[in-house]
């Protein structure tokens, strides 16, 4: 199906009132981008903040009238600037291979969607196949990137292994095809556990992955290697009971932290954890360290 695509600019303070008169105008979606680019990581609990200047778009049905939206933006809203564009239908499926190929990490591991040929791939890769969806870490995040190098440079041959914040279950699929014995997967969020569930099995890896919500954890028996891709400030909080996770001489590796926030990282878990060590890509740092 067609769609007459709407798009303008305005600021923080004004986005929400301008989304509700496009909606009253009958838009059928409104969606919310930043206008120069500058990201929000990681917001205060409780708080949806935005950028200060906001490109919204909005869809329409084809005969929409034009003209009417326009005079009802300027007259209730002083937004003189309003462009609409022919959004042709398209195959979403297949927009969306044309940007996720096979990715290799390090020098054997490969994250492979499912219509590339893995039969193309080196003889002695390690393959994850795993297409994108919902849940995050698909290995194009530079947080997942890191945790995924770590991974192949210390591959935790028969190593028990927690990969806290799942997401895809992405890791704890790395980490027993790498040589672990067991892994357990655990996230908080209900969609990111029906994805972990479904990665393990068409990675066949059922027998060796349990997969747990945050509520159900329970008691967890501490394992050699602990590897969670979050971000900073959950990081800070759940640092001791990551210590009660990790016996004494296993590893952790913790993702998801921006280099301005390392030394509230490195202060927390050099209390329990030592020989910290920092990876980097961009603007995002990857820390790894071994339990006292």
């Amino acid at each position: 199906m067609d769609w007459m695509q709407l798009t303008l600019q305005t600021n923080k303070d004004q986005a929400d009132f301008v989304s509700e008169i496009l909606t009253g105008l009958e838009s059928v979606s409104v969606t919310f981008c930043d206008t120069n680019n500058d990201a929000i990581f990681e917001p205060p609990v409780g708080e949806t903040p935005l950028w200060q200047y906001v490109t919204i778009t909005a869809l329409f049905a084809l005969d929409v009238d034009q003209a009417h939206v326009k005079q009802m933006l300027d007259q209730i809203c002083h937004i003189k600037t309003v462009n609409f564009e022919l959004l042709k239908d398209r195959v979403w499926e297949d927009e969306c291979k044309q940007d996720f190929h096979a990715m290799q990490f390090g020098k054997r591991l490969w994250i492979c969607p499912s219509w590339e040929d893995s039969g193309n791939l080196p003889d002695d890769a390690v393959i994850i196949d795993m297409d994108p969806g919902l849940a995050f870490g698909t290995g194009t995040h530079q947080t997942t990137d890191l945790c995924l190098q770590y991974l192949e440079a210390n591959a935790p041959i028969n190593c028990s292994v927690i990969d806290y914040g799942s997401g895809t279950g992405i890791l704890a699929i790395a980490a027993v095809k790498l040589g672990a014995k067991a892994a357990v997967a655990v996230d908080n969020d209900p969609q990111a556990i029906i994805a972990t569930m479904s990665n393990v099995e068409v990675n066949q890896a059922q027998d060796q992955i349990c997969v747990l919500h945050t509520e159900d954890e329970g008691r967890l028996d501490p394992v050699d290697l602990l590897i969670a891709n979050i971000l900073a400030n959950p990081l800070v909080g759940l640092c001791e009971h990551f210590s009660q996770l990790v016996k004494p001489g296993g590893n952790i590796a913790l993702s998801g932290i921006m280099q301005d926030q390392l030394p509230m990282i490195i202060e927390a878990y050099g209390v329990y954890f030592e020989a910290l060590e920092v990876a980097q890509k961009d603007e995002w740092c990857c820390v790894s360290g071994q339990r006292k």
